[in-house]
């Protein structure tokens, strides 16, 4: 498994974090998804088939801007 990291705009509650964690989840490969809302941080454990740009696409229609 790897661990991608990376911070997402828009980002304010618990929310946001629900459905950042409900669009990323979503990409076939990802066994775990974690959120620190005072950072803006999304925390991503996957597989080889997920890559930073998936992750940042997830976050984009989610309505988010990954930084």
């Amino acid at each position: 498994m790897t661990t991608t990291i990376v911070t997402a705009a828009g980002i304010t509650c618990g929310g946001c974090a629900n459905a950042v964690k409900k669009a990323v989840s979503a990409l076939p490969g990802v066994a775990a998804v974690a959120v620190e809302v005072s950072e803006k941080r999304v925390t991503v454990t996957h597989d080889d088939r997920v890559s930073r740009s998936a992750v940042a696409d997830a976050l984009k229609k989610a309505g988010f801007q990954p930084a």
